[in-house]
């Protein structure tokens, strides 16, 4: 591990101005050179990041922090978010973390880093406090998002999307299908446009909106709806739906052979697809190389509708 400092590889302004009560402004640009394959790795807190695809052979990286407070403490805290810009080989790092264990009361600290990139790095985004914004073509990439509280929101293309967080949403429209999308949010919504070819997606508390689906999917909520449409699906494909406190609505092309059952504790049930009715009990038989389908509810009810 080591810092690029080198003319060519870095590009840096500082300006750290303050008093005992003024304001103390960080301002840095990095330049690394872009590797096929490799990570961007953002590990932040505080910071909102906004990342940008764009062609060209290096990775520029702008941090602009603005830290609020009296005296040696927001000095210290400033200390601390000194960016850092780590060329690991196939990762490439940009820090600005407080760690663990400090007590900050009286201070703030906002900013935001931003990132222009070209298409086929994958981007990793550790972040404690603040959102990422992820805009254009990333190619064949892979994105992480990891987030104590912030939101994340994707608008272009890539290949698969990961995101965990404890409190925020997650908004993607993808330009062509994901391979992957993986999101669970303990406090917040999920909404997909523009499709996946597989989707597993958990909410504690928030809704679930997935459309354009291509093949398996797995939705699990505490709290709120599901609504998932699918553009088309193979057969043998399975699909599994539970809400404790919401409804579900599944969409699939007509023609559609579902194998399964649906079963309900408070709603009604309300299907386009053959099957038999007992009660809160829906049984789906749709023979050999059907799509296998699983959904239950506790308070909520069910519609199966064909598209």
């Amino acid at each position: 591990m080591h810092v690029r400092t080198g003319l060519a590889a870095t590009l840096l302004c500082l300006s750290i101005a303050g008093s005992a009560a003024a304001d103390i402004e960080i301002h840095q640009k990095h330049r690394f050179d872009a590797r096929p394959g490799a990570t961007v790795a953002v590990d932040v807190t505080f910071l909102n990041v906004e990342i940008t695809a764009v062609p060209g052979d290096s990775v520029d990286v702008t941090v602009d922090i603005t830290v609020k407070g009296d005296g040696g403490s927001a000095k210290k805290m400033a200390n601390e978010l000194q960016p850092q810009f780590l060329d690991q080989g196939d990762k490439l790092t940009i820090r600005s973390r407080i760690e663990k264990g400090w007590s900050w009361k009286n201070n703030s600290a906002k900013g935001t880093v931003t990132i222009s990139m070209p298409p086929g790095m994958n981007v990793s985004i550790d972040s404690s406090s603040g959102g990422t914004r992820i805009s254009g073509d990333f190619g064949d990439a892979v994105v992480d998002f990891d987030a104590s509280s912030g939101s994340l929101t994707v608008d272009g293309a890539v290949r698969e999307i990961n995101a965990d967080i404890s409190s925020g949403s997650v908004r993607v429209a993808v330009m062509r299908p994901l391979d992957k999308f993986s999101a669970d949010a303990s406090s917040g919504s999920v909404r997909l446009t523009g499709g996946a070819r597989e989707a597993h997606v958990d909410t504690s508390s928030g809704s679930i909106n997935v459309a354009g689906l291509l093949g398996d999917g797995f939705f699990d909520t505490s709290s709120g709806g599901i609504t998932a449409q699918w553009n088309a699906i193979p057969a043998g494909a399975s699909v599994r739906a539970e809400a404790s406190s919401g409804s579900v609505s599944l969409t699939f092309p007509a023609g559609t052979q579902l194998e399964g059952s649906v079963d309900v504790s408070s709603g009604g049930i309300r299907s386009d697809f053959p099957g038999v009715t007992s009660k809160k009990h829906l049984d789906l038989n749709g023979g050999p190389g059907a799509v296998k389908l699983s959904v239950e509810t506790s308070s909520g009810g069910v519609k199966l509708m064909a598209n």
